[in-house]
């Protein structure tokens, strides 16, 4: 039994029109019609019939579609198997926007350079998201802060950067200024450290607003609009030349890729760990 028939026929089904699921396909409904013949004389029953305007499956091919769509399915998986040995196929990247910032360009030069069959796709959000991602098989790999909690044995994560939480303030502003702080969302995982490593400078900091969104508390800062507790991420320094940065003692946020560790040999996620240093497991 051919699957291209068995999806023409599930496009049938899902469209209600034989027309519509030639369209699906980028063939002609004509096509499509010998398509249903075909598998129609090989199961010898009828799958579809006309009901008024619209096409439906008979009887007998609702009996049969579980199975119609799990073949469909299998394929789909054999594609994808196919695909992850192989220096090809779509690589599905999470990160936070800072870590895209600092890693993204050497993993998208190098990927087009070592890899140009790789389809990298680059999906930015916080690493909470990003996570749930990964955890749910939407992502490959994911660019994110140190989860606060122990990873499954399932997955590994390999720290790229040590990055130093610390004050950051325009330079017009001096040490134990006044100025309200701009705060790093409490509740994302960097943005935690940031709060904790703040308290233990200070007991009651006066807060002029939170946001989830580190770039734009340093142009806000570097604005003139308030001071912050920030991690010292590459782009920085590289884009806010007005801003200085004061560590502060033993206040550290991590950085690292995430990755599953039964992907390890798969020649895509190989690529991805060489572009980004890291070792060989």
């Amino acid at each position: 039994m051919d699957v291209r028939f068995v999806e023409t026929l599930l496009a049938a089904v899902e469209e209600g029109s034989l027309a519509a699921a030639a369209r699906r396909q980028g063939i002609t409904a004509a096509a499509a019609a010998q398509r249903i013949a075909a598998l129609e004389a090989g199961l010898r029953v009828p799958l579809l019939v006309r009901d008024g305007r619209h096409m439906a499956a008979t009887p007998d091919c609702e009996a049969l579609l579980p199975d119609l769509r799990q073949m469909v399915a299998l394929k789909a998986g054999l594609a994808g198997r196919l695909a992850q040995e192989q220096l090809g196929g779509r690589l599905r990247l999470g990160a936070v926007s800072t870590a895209l910032s600092d890693f993204g360009p050497t993993v998208v030069q190098q990927l087009e350079a070592e890899a140009p069959a790789v389809e990298l796709a680059l999906i930015p959000a916080a690493s909470e998201a990003v996570f749930r991602q990964f955890e749910d098989g939407a992502l490959d790999a994911a660019l994110i802060v140190a989860p606060p909690f122990v990873l499954p044995k399932t997955m590994q994560f390999d720290v790229l950067a040590k990055q130093p939480v610390g004050f950051v303030r325009s330079l017009e502003q001096g040490a134990g200024s006044n100025v309200p702080y701009l705060v790093y969302s409490r509740s994302s995982w960097g943005g935690a450290a940031c709060w904790q490593a703040l308290m233990s400078q200070m007991s009651e900091p006066q807060v002029r607003c939170e946001m989830d969104a580190v770039e734009i508390i340093a142009q806000m800062v570097e604005d003139g609009l308030g001071q912050s507790v920030l991690p010292q991420w590459g782009g920085l320094a590289r884009h806010h030349g007005g801003l200085a940065f004061e560590a502060i003692p033993g206040a550290v946020r991590d950085v690292g890729l995430l990755t599953w560790r039964r992907e390890a040999r798969r020649p895509a996620i190989r690529l991805l760990r060489q572009c980004l240093g890291i070792e060989a497991a």
